[in-house]
Parts: C-alpha cells; structure tokens; sequence
C-alpha cells in the first residue's frame, strides 16, 4: 500500500470514528419482545382501529416496557406477543414492531428476525412517515450487519430519497459509508461519510441551542457557495455573551453544492478568545455572524446573525462514595451519595449549586391497592389493554430538599488526558504561558454537582429533619427539575436505587462457570463469533498472522462445545455448524466450509441459514472453478421462493458463465451471451437485489465489447444515474471514457477520465485515466 493510499485510509477511519461519536450510533430504549406474526392480516390492515382500541393498546404497551424494565423479560414478550395479536387495526401495533424489531437488532443479533418486523412497520399503509423512515433505516441496518451491502445501499438511498428532512438521513449516508468502506471502496466511503450531519430535520426544535460542552455546528447555505472550491474555507464568526469570541471555517460539503459545514467545539470555562475553543457558561447566548458577500438583491457584505441559547442536558445518578459509578443500591446506615451533571446550571467562576429532591417509597400493601382500586370504580388490575386505572404501587413516607455543589474535576474525570507519543506534533501542545494561566485558574467550571444525605435504617419517619428514614426493600429516587435543556417546557429526571442492608462493595469474581449447558454452548458461540470478526477486521488490515490466530481460537472454542452440541441437538447443534462454516470460509479452507454446509443442509433442511449455505457453498465451488457444480448450487438457492439472497443466487450464475467464458478464450463467445443473459435476469427478475448496478454494469461491459456504443452509453447512463453505490464504476467510468473516444467526442471522454480521477484516485485505472487525460488535453480536447 503506497504512502497515499495510507494517508487516506488513515483520514477514513479518523473520519468514521468521530462521525461515530457524533451520532452515538443511535441508542433505542424499551425494547423486548419475542418473534411474532410480521405483518396483519389483508382484511383488518386496512381498516383504522377505533380509539379506544388505540388506548387499550397504549397501557397493554406500557405493560409490556413496565415488565421490561424489571428485567420480567419472558412475561413482557407474551404482553408485546399481544399486542399485535389483539389490535391489529390499532396504529399502536406499529409501535410494538418497532420494539420487537429492536430486540431482535440490538441485544439478541438476530437480523433477519429484527428485519421482518421493521418491514411491517415501513409498509405503505402506515401513516407514520417517522416511524416509516426510521423502519427503513432499521431494515438497511439489518442488512449491513448481514453483510448484504447491495441491499443495504438501496434501502439506505431509499431513506434518502423518499424522506429527506428525516433525521435518519444522516445516519443513512453514514451506513452507506461504512459500507463502501468494508468494500474498501474509500473514496465513495468518505464522500458519503462527509454528507453526515448535512441534512436537518425539517422538525427540528434545538436548532438555536448550543448544549454546553458539546460541538458546535455552522450550517450555511448560500447559492454563491457552488461556485467555491471544495477546499476553500468560509469563515464565520461565533461571539459569546461571556466574552469569548472565535472563528469557525465552514467547507463545502461536495463539487457544484450551495451547503458549507464547519463545527467548532465548546466548554464550560472563563473566556480565552480565538483559542480554538468556544468557552460558554450557563445562560449563555452565541452570536454567529456570516457575511453574506452577495445577496439575491444585489447589496453587498450583508451580515446574516442568528443567535443561538447555551443549554444542558440533564444527566443524575445515585453514585458509590466517588461519585464515579452509577449504584442500583444504597446501603442503610451510610450516606446516599448523589451526582447531577447540568452544564447549564454553570453560570459563575465560583462554585454554583443547585437544589434536588431525595424521596423514599414503600411498596402499598394489597389491601392499600385493593382500596385504591375500588375508589376508582373497579376491583382489578388489568394487563390486557383494559380500562382499569394506572396504580402506582409505592407510596412516598420520606422526602428532603439536598442542596448540591459544584464540583473540580480532575483532567482524567473531564476526559481530557492527553498523551505524548513518537507522533505528537509539539506544535500542537499547549503554550507554556497558556499552561500556566491554567494553573493560576482557580474559576470551577465542571457543571457536575455532588451532594450527600444520610440514609438511617428505621421505621419511625421523622418530618422535617436532615435524614432520610428507611427499611430494606425501600425505594430512594433522586429527582431534578432540568429547566433549560435541549428539548421544550421542564424536565422531570428520576433515578431510583434500593435500600439494602450490609455491604455493596467491589465485588471481584474469582471464578466463572455456568452450570446450564444451553446457556454454556450459547456463550461460547458468541465468543467464537467475537473471535471471527475480531480475524476479519485484522485480515482487512494485512495482519494476516493475527487474523489466524483469532480464528484459530474461535475454532477451538466451537471444538470444545461440539460434543454437547451433539448431544442436546435442535438449534444449538444448527447454530455451532453455522459457526464452524463461518470460520471454515473466512480461514480460506474451503473443503471444509463446503463440507460444514452440506451437512447443515442433510441434518436441518428447514433450516434459515440453508440459503445462505446454499450461496456460500455456491461461491466455494466457483472459487475452485467447478462451474458446473456452482451453477447447479445457485440455480437451488434461485427456486427457494422465500429466500431474500435469490437475486445473489441469480447473480452467482452470471458470474459462473462469465468466468467460464473467460477461461475458454476464443471460444468462449457463447458462454459470454449466455452470462450477458443470466445477468440481464437479475435486473429483470430480481429489481430488490442488492446486485442489480453491478449486473446493470456488466451488460454495459458487454456491449462495449460488442462496439455497441450507443446501447453501452445508455447502459452506463443508467448505472450512473440509479445505482450510485454499485461495483466497478470506476470501470464504468473508464468504459464511458473509451465509448465516447471512440464516437469522436474526445472532449467528453476527458471529462469522464477527470471524473474517474476525481472520484477514485485510489482505483487502479487512475494511471491509464490520468495518462490519457493529459494527451487529450495536449491535443486540445
């Protein structure tokens, strides 16, 4: 790999992995459920459930997240398994799915589970255009992480095309990114990693606030801006009403584009202006200044300000004695120890406070439900989407108002440790002056506050005094009234914690066994999956010998659990052959791989991954170049109706007939019409595939070769145009080039050649490109 092409996988994943924190990779919440039916039946799909259907639906879902949340997870899945069940008509339905497609995505890994439920929610007949987009983003995510990149793309260029002002938008650009970058397709990777953060939500209510601490984004658009050169900066100026002042440069975010980003990063802290760093406290307001140097009615230097709130989002805890870790238990007899973290509440030098709740809640005994109950109207509490009242099953004895400070912060609690290595650029370190300004800085500027109360174990509650009063199986809740934050109106946060009796401290195991052989079998196969991908992420990067080393351990671990996968049978046997082909295919022992699929497919015929052994075990024999036997595979894998990878078995034929061409040489003319036909098929047949740009290229590929130009034109039109994501369009590109060269319309084929130069510098093609580019333009094209 030359020294450019280092350079630029660097910038990628630096790139990746702030625009990863940027996003935070979004975070679901309330999520359990259990595969169920994925989509209504026709008749009541249709039909709009009436409202009291929705309000029955709505508290049999909160059940559902009630259960969860005390970790009940099997009786929270019959309360969603319900929910569909019971109101099919009910918009509510919608909501369920999501929670049963987040389940299966982000804590059971279960994609194609995950995916059925989303497609229900994404259909046509749901109203919801967020649910909708955020559905289809969910599905595309499905698939990335199934390593279906081709479907992935079209799903993620849907959710651009079809809801632009979604906040999903960003986080589409951001899977297509690393997509093409697991393809090593770099350059489109960081052209669309560069369109993250471009697209705002047309509903956007935080758009003119700054959240303390957090990076500040600039977004200009401006008509003049398309005329600007991507490297070209426009500076705008951010003044805070505290004093401090600094200069952010925007770019464009492409060629020919009215957009410019530029971000600056703030907190909490005294003013030091043109720092680099936006310091703000709370109550702040930031002036942003653009110069607009010519408007559409004509006027000249027009200044456009926009002015923007410091807020903080809140963020409380009930902590160890360190004010570190976040505690699900006090213990009676010591202090509760509480942390709030608001940078908002920062409006000084000194050290600020702020004022929070600490209450304690008893469990109501039956009979106390039972009266509640009745002075409602009714004698039961209900879970299946009933009009029973909502109880709240603690009632409050204790409650104190805790006054808070703030709190100096080491470097280390900030997360601003910094440390010299052989690539530090001493440029970059702080001015020794600065340096010690900053030792001199006595101001307190965390906006973390710390308090504590102490917790006494007894029955007698005191009112009014200083302590908070307690038994065993209490409830201690912090409660904070964030009032200026991100969102709209006041805030209400609550942590809760248990009051026990003893000690909580650190708790360090000694020794791990688990004594449920399922449970035993389960853990180990999700260790030699870690494992495997832990290899292929270092295969990507040439450590071949590491690479070999975590397969080799993932295949000991499955090894080691083969005996008792055995003997229990059913899906922990199909999960561990699954596993053994996985590592098998990535090790590049093929024999093995093919023989791991074939006896999935003998032992569990009905099995969901057979069509993705039936692929695999297609690609080994085209691999080794038994043609035959791989287009007998794929052509299998083409009739199994059901299956989501018939357009890759369909595409498997094309490839097989092209290399069969190939290898035949000059007689190969025939085996080539035939792959032309079989890859014509898959843009005819197979419209959903992940493979139609490719196939779409091959047929232009083809009928170049056949000096049929005006046909490839149009072929690479249509590649260009509908199918951005596809393979080999720098191959597209190069073909283009030669058509139009060999029309006689040589100014049009240097364009194509820049192009391909342009948009993949790192393509092996670039040199021809760029050699023929330069004789064009000496030649006066």
């Amino acid at each position: 790999m030359d020294r450019d092409s280092t350079r630029r996988l660097t910038t990628l994943t630096t790139l990746m992995f702030a625009l990863q924190i940027l996003l935070g990779i979004w975070t679901t919440h309330h999520v359990a459920a259990q595969d169920t039916a994925a989509t209504s039946s026709a008749g009541s799909a249709g039909v709009r459930g009436s409202l009291v259907e929705d309000r029955a639906a709505k508290k049999l879902l909160a059940a559902g997240d009630t259960r969860y949340e005390a970790e009940e997870i099997t009786k929270a899945v019959e309360i969603w398994q319900s929910v569909i069940e019971r109101y099919p008509r009910s918009k509510v339905r919608y909501l369920a799915h999501m929670r049963l497609g987040d389940y299966f995505l982000d804590r059971d890994r279960a994609f194609d589970r995950a995916r059925v439920q989303f497609e229900s929610v994404a259909a046509e007949d749901n109203p919801d255009d967020r649910q909708r987009s955020e559905a289809t983003l969910k599905m595309g995510v499905c698939f990335y992480h199934a390593r279906n990149y081709g479907k992935c793309f079209q799903l993620m260029r849907g959710v651009i095309e079809e809801f632009p002002t979604s906040p999903e938008v960003n986080q589409a650009y951001y899977y297509i990114g690393l997509g093409h970058f697991q393809l090593a397709h770099y350059s489109r990777a960081i052209e669309a990693l560069e369109r993250v953060g471009t697209t705002l939500s047309s509903d956007k209510a935080d758009g003119n606030k700054l959240e303390a601490g957090k990076r500040f984004f600039v977004k200009i658009e401006d008509a003049d801006l398309a005329v600007l050169d991507p490297d070209q900066g426009i500076e705008v100026r951010c003044e805070s009403s505290g004093g401090d002042a600094e200069t952010v440069v925007c770019y464009s975010v492409g060629r020919n584009v009215r957009l410019a980003l530029g971000s600056i990063g703030s907190r909490l802290g005294m003013p030091k202006p043109d720092n680099g760093t936006l310091e703000v406290k709370g109550g702040d307001e930031v002036r942003v200044t653009y110069v607009d140097q010519h408007t559409a009615e004509k006027r000249l230097n027009v200044p456009i300000v926009m002015t923007v709130r410091v807020v903080g989002d809140g963020v409380i805890a009930i902590t160890d004695g360190a004010f570190e870790e976040t505690l699900k238990g006090v213990v009676l007899g010591k202090n509760i120890n509480l942390r709030v973290a608001d940078p908002d509440r920062d409006v000084s030098d000194q050290t600020d406070q702020l004022k929070a709740i600490v209450e304690i809640h008893r469990l109501k005994t039956e009979d106390e439900i039972e009266e509640e109950l009745l002075s409602a109207g009714t004698g039961e509490v209900t879970e299946d989407g009933g009009d029973a009242p909502e109880v709240e099953r603690y009632k409050r004895i204790d409650r104190i108002e805790v006054t808070l400070s703030e709190a100096a912060l080491t470097d280390e609690q900030r997360g601003e440790v910094a440390s010299i290595d052989d690539d530090t650029d001493f440029a970059d370190l702080d001015d020794p002056a600065d340096s010690i300004a900053n030792e001199l800085d006595e101001s307190v500027h965390s906006g973390v506050f710390h308090g504590s109360v102490p917790l006494i174990k007894t029955l007698q509650v005191i009112e009014g005094d200083d302590l908070l009063q307690a038994i065993p199986g209490d409830q201690v809740r912090l409660v904070y009234l964030d009032q200026s934050h991100s969102g709209e109106g006041t805030q209400e946060l609550i942590a809760r914690a248990k009051c026990l009796e003893g000690n909580i401290g650190g708790v360090r195991v000694t020794r791990a066994e688990i004594s449920d052989q399922e449970l035993r079998i389960q853990t180990q196969l999700k260790t030699a999956s870690a494992m495997t991908k832990i290899g292929n992420r270092y295969k990507e990067f040439g450590l071949k010998h590491k690479a070999k080393e975590k397969y080799d351990g993932a295949l000991a671990v499955c090894e080691e659990i083969m005996t008792d996968a055995r003997r229990l049978g059913g899906r922990m046997l199909e999960e561990t052959y699954v596993q053994f082909w996985h590592i098998y295919f990535e090790m590049d022992r093929l024999e093995l791989a093919a023989s791991m699929c074939q006896r999935l497919q003998r032992e569990f015929p009905n099995s969901g991954f057979v069509d993705d052994a039936l692929l695999q075990l297609g690609d080994v024999a085209r691999t080794q170049k038994d043609y035959r036997r791989a287009i007998g595979i794929y052509t299998r894998l083409v009739q199994m109706d059901e299956s989501l990878l018939r357009g890759e078995g369909q595409f498997g034929i094309a490839q097989a007939y092209e290399q069969m061409a190939i290898d035949a040489g000059d007689r190969g003319a025939e085996l080539m019409d035939r792959a032309f036909q079989e890859y014509k098929k898959v843009f005819d047949h197979f419209p959903d595939s992940g493979r139609v740009g490719e196939s779409v290229a091959k047929m232009a590929e083809y009928y170049y070769e056949r000096e049929d130009y005006d046909r490839a034109l149009d072929t690479f039109d249509t590649v260009l145009d509908n199918h951005p994501d596809a393979k080999f369009l720098d191959v597209i590109l190069f073909n283009y080039g030669r058509c139009l060269y060999r029309m006689d319309r040589k100014k049009e084929a240097r364009s194509k050649f820049d192009q391909l130069i342009g948009d993949f510098p790192e393509s092996p093609l670039a040199g021809d490109a760029k050699q023929i580019s330069d004789t064009l333009l000496q030649a006066g094209f």
